[in-house]
This record gives structure tokens, sequence and C-alpha cells, in this order.
């Protein structure tokens, strides 16, 4: 059986995809080649997200497309990353056009599983080292994700991640900084920072400085901080670190206390509003990102409206909603009080209809003013790109016009006229 073009398909978090990126140099590294049209593949790969019930759906959706194509000339069918780590063997007797299997730790045996003519499985233990190494990257050479560290140990009683990717393992300074220049060397202009639970690395400091010291990095992004691991002194190093944007993702998943107690968080309104008041007086252009979940077993509508209430009063630049997803394993699954799933997404309209309706007092402090704007292409017959407080691919965009010929992966100073909820519509200055 002779297997040479191969398709993969990555879907999840960024962090998934660099994992990803890992597995995919380690194929090309073997001699295989890449191939985008499914039906010319010998084999094909999903990498798999299982971090709630719609990741599921996707990842097992993508999984039988892809099956399909064994009624033609695909040898070979292997799942890879959160749902075959959570399924393992159940994934064999459910669909078994599947010829591989490989856990959460075990991507480096991909050229083995693409080799093998058995079916072949593989699942590390997950106390073990995430497998590192060169990457190919996936996304534009000049916006790129740098991992530092592997799995989550909060244990939040809705998350299935410290079961699916074991508890928090971060990766040695040195390792991150090397990695950096690579990226650097190959074009990145921005570099985001990203793991489960960025503000707990104990050298994170460490790792913005140097970063910070790659000459050809402007931006440095720090994304999914935890709020009682920000520090004052993280705060006063994304002050004064010119590189580091002036944003921060802060997952806060509620704001009712008796609701975050139950979701097993550590705080509450008190000290996430406190928290905030901190960082927007240290650094007054701050950009915060946030997300909440509704429908959590229990919220009741006196939580929820404390949830509306801190929504109108924090205006955050940047929001996202999600509802409930009850996950077997996890302790939230057993609670009393589920919440119906109509009830839950009523809610979650509800907040995002608050959240649009504070748009124009949110956007207004941008308009009238020059930003510098990372150029992603065109679009619309508009230049598109970001600005600072707009992180890739959750956030809006900003659509400018200009005389020259811009540049993906250049910056330009962009006079911003008007928005559209989330985009921006500008034009380039001199």
């Amino acid at each position: 059986m002779e297997i040479k073009k191969i398709g993969v398909i990555s879907l999840g978090c960024a962090k998934n995809r660099v994992d990803c990126e890992v597995m995919m140099k380690k194929i090309q590294d073997a001699g295989f080649e890449f191939c985008e049209n499914e039906a010319e593949c010998d084999a094909i790969i999903v990498n798999t997200c299982a971090f709630i019930e719609t990741a599921k759906e996707e990842a097992i959706r993508n999984i039988l497309d892809a099956a399909v194509y064994k009624a033609l000339n695909l040898k070979k069918l292997i799942v890879t990353g959160c749902l075959a780590e959570r399924y393992k063997e159940e994934i064999f007797s459910s669909i078994p056009e599947v010829d591989a299997i490989l856990g959460v730790k075990s991507f480096d045996e991909i050229v083995p599983a693409l080799l093998s003519e058995e079916k072949f499985s593989c699942f590390k233990p997950l106390s073990e080292k995430s497998p590192e190494g060169e990457r190919l990257i996936t996304t534009e050479n000049y916006s790129v994700y740098l991992k530092i560290a592997e799995g989550c140990s909060n244990r939040c009683s809705y998350c299935v991640i410290p079961y699916i990717r074991g508890n928090y393992q971060y990766r040695e300074t040195a390792d991150i900084i090397n990695e950096a220049k690579v990226l650097a060397a190959r074009g990145a202009v921005e570099i985001n920072v990203i793991s489960q639970d960025t503000s707990r690395h104990p050298e994170l400091i460490k790792i913005i400085r140097g970063i910070c010291e790659i000459q050809s990095v402007k931006w440095v992004r720090l994304l999914y901080l935890y709020p009682d691991e920000i520090s004052d002194d993280l705060i006063a190093e994304i002050k004064n670190q010119s590189k580091v944007v002036k944003y921060i993702d802060l997952p806060l998943q509620h704001a009712s206390s008796p609701v975050l107690k139950r979701m097993n968080r550590r705080g509450n309104q008190k000290k996430y509003s406190a928290l905030i008041g901190k960082i927007r007086r240290e650094i007054p252009s701050i950009a915060l990102r946030t997300t909440f979940i509704t429908g959590f077993p229990g919220e009741k509508n006196s939580d929820f409206k404390a949830l509306c209430e801190f929504v109108r009063k924090i205006k955050f630049e940047n929001m996202g909603v999600f509802t409930y997803s009850r996950e077997e394993g996890t302790p939230a699954a057993g609670y009393c009080g589920q919440i119906d799933k109509r009830m839950s997404e009523k809610r979650a309209e509800t907040l995002m209809e608050i959240q649009y309706g504070l748009l124009d007092k949110i956007n207004k402090k941008y308009l009238g003013k020059v930003f510098p704007v990372l150029c992603e292409g065109i679009e619309n017959d508009h230049f598109v790109g970001r600005a600072y407080f707009q992180a890739p691919e959750v956030d809006g965009k900003i659509f400018f016009k200009s005389k020259n010929d811009c540049q993906e992966g250049q910056f330009y100073n962009v006079f911003l006229e008007k928005y559209d909820t989330y985009d921006f519509y500008g034009y380039e200055t001199v």
C-alpha cells in the first residue's frame, strides 16, 4: 500500500493547530506530499477538537466526510487530537473506516501510523511531555502562535481539558525564546503567546522580554490570561514594554459569585471588577476581550441579571458568549439544576444584544484617530488588517483605502472614520 499524498484537516483552537504544525513537519521530513484535494489524497488526517458538544459534532462530521473517500482511492484515515484522546478505541468501533488513532501526546508517531499495514493506535500517558519540534506554519508567516505550556490544572467544574490534555506543563523558557527567534527569522512580526492558562507560566515576564528583544518582532500579544494569575509585575510589564500590544484576553466565564463558585473559578465579581479597574488605571489604552458561559447548572435569573449588569458596567472591547455544554466526566455534568438549552441560547443572545448596544460607546474612542494596522491582504476592494485591539481570527478587522500598494505583513498608519459592529473603516495616512 503506497501512500504519498497527505490531506490534513485541523479543527479547534490555536493550541491544537500548533500541535498539528509540528506533526505536519514530521510528515514533510519523511518525504510525503501534502494534497488539498481530498479526492486525490492517499491518506487524510483529521486533527480534532472535543472541548464542547459542537466541537465534537464538527470533528465527527469531518471524519465521516473524509471516510466517504474510502470508496475512491483513500487508503488511510487517521484521527488525532482531542477527540482521539477522549474517546480512544471507541472511534475504531464506531467508525470502522478509521485506520489509526493518535492521542494528544502521541502525534509524533504520525509517520509510523502512515506506514502501518494494520490498524494503529498510540496513547502516551498525559503526564508525558508534549512532543515539540520544528513546525510547518499553516497561518500567514507574519502572524503566528507560540505555545508556552500544555494542559491545565485549574479544574473548572465544566471543563474537560485536564482529562484530555493533562495537568499544566510549562515549556522551558529557553526553548520558547529559541522558537520565537525561528519564527521571526521566517517573517513573523506578530507573535501571539498562547496556552490554556498563559499567566500561570512561572517565567512569563522573562519570556515577554526575550521575545521583545527580537528586533524584527513588532507586536507581542498575550492570550488567555487567567485573572487571579495577573500580578502587578505583569501589568507593569504589559504597560512598559512598547512591543507588547495593549490587549488582554481575560476569559472570566461569568460574573455572578455563586455561579463562579460552582464553576470552581478562583474569583468573584468584586475581584474581577477590582482587577479590571487596576488594569485600566495603569494602562488606559488597554483593550480587553473576555468570554462568558450562559446556562450553567443552577444559573438563576438573578445570576444572569448580575452578569448582564457586569457587561454593561465594564464595556469589554471584545466579547464572546458560549452556552454551557454538559460534558460527561466533569463535575458539572452531575449538578442539579441543568438549564434548558433554549433558555441558555436565549440568555446568550440577550448578552450579545447588550454588547452590541454598547458598541457606540466602546468604539467611539477609536474613531478620528490613527493606528498602526498590520495588513492582511485585500477584501471587498479594500485593504484589510488589524489594529492592536484586534486579535487574529476572533475579533473584527480594519478595512482601509490607500493610494499605495499595501503589502501583507507590513504595518500602515490608518485613520479610522467609521465602524460596523466590530469592523472599522478608514484610510492610510502619510
